[in-house]
């Protein structure tokens, strides 16, 4: 007599990356019926707003996701970042980034991972699996583990991104360009996830971001051209997520969210001109005008979003401000007057808060933080412009980032009571996966 045994099946998880997208937006538009792919996983499973982290940038966000730990501990605070000890700056990519990622630590568990466009992953990590680079990739080419993936996609109208230049001049060119490139995403992702054996996915969609920060203001203000194409666009969206879905297969955990939620731009503020008025930041009034012009004449400068540094002695190499009681000065200094700045028509305060980096942040990258973070209320787009005056400014960008509307969707199950934060999604993915979950992630799982 025979004996035969089942082996269990391996556990899949899919994540789907919606940039930018607020619990509010989605809410508002499953209930006006716009997307019915995610009303339904919603039905069967579990929509909750969600938290991002600080700063409340793509970069910074997707990686707390990936690696389960904050900032200080990861190390990525913005798409541009500084060297240390230095007034350089260098582009955020993944060799910055100095907590394992999820597919690192599949990768060591020998289980294969693909993903596809996730912030931060240029150049693409060699992995158990297939990596395309997100947005800060220069092109396809280059941007692709194993390298042979990039033909394979190019094949399909993969695009890595659109042209936010080009956005800028024309809303219709944005848009003809966002279908282009949300196409080729369904394309590259379907035919990945359905040919290629693969235990975690994660496909990252920035065109919801792109649409949403060109578009905003139109969308908000009901203009009658396109306003109705920003909703065209999300019902697109909500028909891609239902092919990839159907790609990975009825099976396996889905899980969608976002990293960030968005509101309308009132304005931006430029935090240098601000430090310049009141004698912080010693630079010229110039468009070539840049942080490596930082001399012993200034005492702070600061990086977008928000981000504050003091110019600190034996820090910095012309540091003029001392550690100890005079830095600390300094940063109390720095609080009350930011915290006073204005809107100079409404009258209304701009900044929520300013925190001070220890207080926001932990971790063996705790170093490499800005001293101080400006966090704004909604509808003030915190910027740093070294050369210009202008201390409130305009732009075609209508639509900013916001910490605490965030979404999370889970299919056929229940989150765990609380907020998911963004910061939770490694220790969740895990979890799906049935993998253990190492002790150095912050986050819980969700699910």
């Amino acid at each position: 007599m025979f004996s035969f045994f089942r082996r269990t099946p391996q556990r899949r998880l899919l994540v789907i990356g919606l940039d930018g997208v607020p619990h509010s937006l989605l809410t508002r538009l499953i209930e006006d019926g716009e997307m019915p792919t995610l009303a339904e996983i919603a039905q069967t499973g579990d929509l909750r707003r969600a938290i991002s982290t600080q700063p409340t940038v793509s970069c910074a966000a997707w990686t707390s996701f990936v690696t389960g730990v904050n900032p200080g501990a990861h190390g990525v605070f913005g798409f541009v970042d500084r060297k240390q000890g230095s007034y350089d700056q260098y582009i955020t990519g993944s060799r910055y980034v100095i907590a394992p990622q999820i597919w690192r630590v599949l990768s060591e568990r020998n289980l294969r991972s693909i993903i596809m466009n996730v912030p931060v992953t240029a150049p693409p990590p060699e992995i158990n699996g297939m990596v395309v680079s997100g947005f800060l990739a220069p092109k396809l080419q280059g941007a692709t583990y194993p390298e042979s993936l990039a033909q394979r996609l190019d094949r399909l109208g993969y695009r890595i991104d659109i042209d936010p230049w080009k956005a800028r001049e024309s809303l219709d060119f944005l848009l003809e360009d966002l279908d282009a490139t949300l196409k080729g995403r369904v394309a590259g992702a379907t035919d990945l996830l359905s040919r290629e054996k693969w235990s975690y996915a994660m496909v990252h969609i920035m065109g919801t971001d792109r649409i949403n920060h060109f578009m905003w203001g139109k969308w908000a203000e009901d203009d009658p051209v396109y306003a109705p194409q920003f909703v065209d666009y999300y019902r697109k969206v909500d028909a891609a997520v239902g092919e990839i879905a159907r790609a990975a297969g009825d099976d396996t955990e889905l899980l969608l969210l976002s990293d960030h939620g968005f509101t309308k731009t009132i304005r931006e503020v430029n935090i240098d001109a601000w430090l310049r008025e009141r004698g912080y930041l010693n630079l010229p009034v110039s468009e070539e005008a840049r942080i490596s012009d930082v001399d012993e004449r200034s005492r702070v400068f600061s990086m977008t979003p928000g981000r504050i540094y003091l110019n600190v002695s034996e820090r910095e190499p012309k540091g003029c401000v001392e550690a100890g009681e005079e830095y600390e000065t300094l940063r109390d200094e720095l609080i009350e007057g930011l915290m006073q700045l204005r809107d100079p028509e409404t009258g209304e305060q701009v900044l929520e808060s300013v925190q001070r980096r220890e207080d926001l942040w932990q971790g063996e990258a705790l170093d490499r933080a800005p001293d101080l973070l400006a966090i704004p209320r909604d509808g003030y787009d915190l910027k740093s412009t070294p050369g210009s005056n202008d201390l409130f400014t305009t732009s075609p960008i209508t639509g900013m980032h916001t910490f605490d509307d965030a979404f999370w969707l889970i299919r056929g199950r229940q989150f765990h009571d609380g907020t998911p934060s963004v910061h939770d999604g490694a220790a969740t993915a895990l979890s799906l996966l049935g993998q253990e979950i190492p002790a150095s992630i912050e986050g819980r799982p969700m699910a």
